[in-house]
């Protein structure tokens, strides 16, 4: 296999040397050599290393997504250096001295991995219902809804198939038998069907697939458990089984995953923050700092 290497002159930059690599279904020869000294590409005097590139490229490559990988990894590698030397070019001493902010990051990153070892090793995570109820109860106004949600049943089904009359009797009824039924219709010839009786859901998004709706969502809950809307290619059927409007509390099971986020965060907190208590505490017991008092 043949190597082709183009040259291309840059101002300032001096010579940009890039390698055209042609990758065939069973891989290059040229890349499957053993050779640290060979380069694919080159900006001024820093070079990117054939065996760096073999280390990017995942096997079972075509031969057209090799040579676009190979040619994009490349062409990142150029610019990200002639960036850099941009940079190093044009900013002044100051501004290229990093070594302060590499310590800030490298403090913070070093206390960061060990807060979260001590996490894992021993913060409790373990929760009883009790717990989480018990939150529930003594902080009702950390959960106030900011939305109606409701428990409902959504159909919507193309008017030269829908037999709105039955599906009014079926939602009306709101029986087993009768939304069984409701059911396997839907499933026959509606274009969407939505029990949503076992979960609270935010009553705008089933709205929101309905086209036309002027009244407000609160009129709507109050005045009908059943609503039916229709356009000139859909019929729209809406049946409300509960709902609970904006402002008022919101029922357990529907912020209970978030009330185990909020007490585990919230332990997470006491803990970080009674650990920086303890380690300042036993510094100053055994006179491992010294702070000078400004008055």
């Amino acid at each position: 296999m043949r190597e082709r290497i183009h040259f291309h002159r840059r101002r300032n930059t001096g010579w940009i040397i890039l390698l055209g690599i042609v990758v065939t279904l069973s891989g290059c020869s040229y890349l499957s050599r053993s050779t640290d000294e060979k380069f694919v590409a080159k900006v001024d005097d820093k070079v990117f290393l054939l065996k760096d590139l073999q280390s990017q490229l995942p096997a079972g490559m075509t031969k057209a997504d090799s040579i676009a990988r190979v040619n994009d990894i490349l062409v990142r590698w150029v610019k990200k250096e002639l960036l850099l030397k941009m940079a190093e070019e044009n900013l002044d001493e100051s501004q290229r001295d990093l070594n302060k902010e590499l310590e800030e990051y490298r403090n913070s990153l070093l206390i960061h991995r060990y807060q979260q070892q001590l996490l894992n090793q021993k913060l409790d995570t373990v929760l009883t219902e009790a717990d989480i109820r018990h939150y529930y109860d003594i902080h009702p106004e950390k959960f106030t809804l900011d939305y109606n949600i409701v428990k409902a049943v959504y159909v919507e089904i193309p008017r030269n198939v829908a037999k709105s009359d039955q599906i009014k009797r079926w939602m009306s009824e709101n029986t087993t038998r009768s939304m069984s039924e409701l059911e396997s219709y839907s499933f026959q010839y509606a274009t969407k069907y939505d029990h949503f009786n076992n979960e609270w859901v935010d009553f705008n998004t089933i709205l929101a697939r309905v086209p036309g709706v002027k009244d407000q969502p609160e009129q709507l809950l109050k005045i009908s458990k059943f609503h039916q809307f229709s356009d000139l290619n859909n019929y729209y059927f809406i049946l409300i089984n509960d709902y609970i409007l904006a402002g008022e509390k919101a029922p357990y099971d529907f912020v209970r995953d978030r009330i185990e986020s909020l007490i585990l965060n919230s332990r997470k907190m006491e803990f970080l923050q009674d650990l920086e208590k303890n380690i300042y505490e036993k510094g100053k017991r055994e006179n491992r700092f010294t702070i000078k008092e400004f008055k």
